[in-house]
């Protein structure tokens, strides 16, 4: 009976061994998990903030683009109407001269 209960008590040391490292191995797991969750996370606020930045910088840009276009349709426009006058000005000489 001594022996059995001996044998017992070395087969509950070994498991109490045995779930005592389980049970470090668990909060180390927990432990990275936390760490990863973190570094996700961060990940993901530094993509929205440079998504934020790009759809600003895009919007910029495109603001600029229109500003230039409609000044160059107004110099367009500019350049067509001086081209008539200077048109009907050449006519007008054209006319005089003969």
């Amino acid at each position: 009976m001594k022996e059995m209960f001996g044998m017992i008590l070395v087969k509950l040391d070994s498991l109490d061994n045995k779930v005592t490292k389980n049970s470090i191995e668990i909060e180390s797991i927990k432990s990275d998990i936390k760490i990863i969750a973190e570094v996700q996370r961060a990940h993901i606020d530094q993509n929205g903030r440079d998504y934020e930045k790009m759809i600003t910088l895009i919007d910029n840009e495109i603001g600029l683009h229109s500003i230039f276009l409609k000044n160059v349709s107004s110099d367009v426009r500019g350049i067509e109407e001086d081209q008539k006058t200077l048109e009907r000005e050449v006519l007008a000489i054209k006319r005089k001269i003969g």
